[in-house]
């Protein structure tokens, strides 16, 4: 949208002012509560928003949820903010927004491990084929 470079610009410039008065600001730390609201805990939150973040949490190859790529996303999330990888975590899983994406996380935990069964039991099993007369 048109008015998202303008909510950069503001943020840029509260962040120069914030880091000319304390060298130690952190901008991300200040709006982290905010942003994990309007992300997670509005009720209103969209099914575009929550695929959004499901799709950073996905593998690119199975588009299942990777414990790898959630982690990451954590660990970035942590370092940018300043709080524990442990606050964060639990404020996403209590939220409202939260909830849903957790659903759609274990679903994805599920047909994974369905997938690696099933694929597991295909090559233990010999297939038969017909022979043609």
């Amino acid at each position: 949208p048109p008015y998202f470079l303008n909510n950069c610009r503001a943020l840029a410039t509260l962040e120069g002012i914030g880091l000319k008065l304390d060298p130690s600001f952190n901008i991300l730390h200040v709006i982290y509560p905010y942003s994990i609201n309007q992300l997670m805990c509005n009720p209103r939150v969209s099914k575009k928003t929550e695929e959004t973040f499901l799709d950073i949490c996905r593998s690119p190859e199975t588009r299942l949820v990777d414990v790898n790529q959630a982690m990451m996303l954590l660990n970035d999330w942590s370092i940018l903010t300043g709080y524990p990888k442990r606050k964060i975590f639990w404020d996403l899983a209590t939220s409202t927004g939260g909830r849903h994406v957790s659903r759609a996380i274990i679903k994805d935990f599920f047909r994974k491990r369905f997938r690696n069964a099933r694929a597991w039991y295909l090559r233990r099993i010999p297939i038969k084929t017909k022979l043609h007369s």
